[in-house]
């Protein structure tokens, strides 16, 4: 799949980096499930472009009200077990903790390549076939 407009700029500021112009994975359309999400910040050491990034930051309450059948709501549940009280914002983590991070993602740095999805263990991410409409409208139905 060819690269778009975006991506073939983002190209161009990586060193030791070509476009493709062959088929390719480059080109995705990445979808996050955040309630999947369980802030281990693999996609973001995957990125090669740090359109993923882990955040100082974590919100408890994505625990809370995450569906009770995905693993945030698992952990939300023993949360609410052992926990006194319901926290009423955003905690900071410490620098050791690497896990239940906020994962940042910035969509203008994206280039699509689908490495957040490969290394994502519980399928937060997704890289998904970019839509045919999406693609003539860009100009690249050539």
């Amino acid at each position: 799949m060819p690269l778009t407009a975006r991506g073939e700029a983002i190209f161009e500021r990586l060193p030791n980096a070509a476009p493709r112009t062959s088929t390719g994975s480059i080109g995705c359309q990445i979808v996050r499930h955040e309630e999947l999400c369980i802030g281990c910040g693999r996609c973001a050491s995957a990125c090669p472009t740090g359109a993923t990034s882990k955040g100082d930051m974590f919100d408890p309450m994505q625990l809370y009200s995450a569906p009770p059948e995905s693993r945030r709501g698992a952990l939300g549940a023993a949360l609410r077990t052992i926990a006194r009280h319901q926290p009423s914002g955003s905690i900071a983590v410490p620098d050791r903790v690497a896990a239940f991070r906020t994962i940042v993602f910035d969509a203008a740095r994206c280039i699509g390549c689908g490495a957040c999805a490969r290394a994502c263990p519980t399928g937060a991410a997704e890289a998904l076939p970019v839509p045919a409409a999406e693609i003539a409208s860009a100009g690249m139905n050539g």
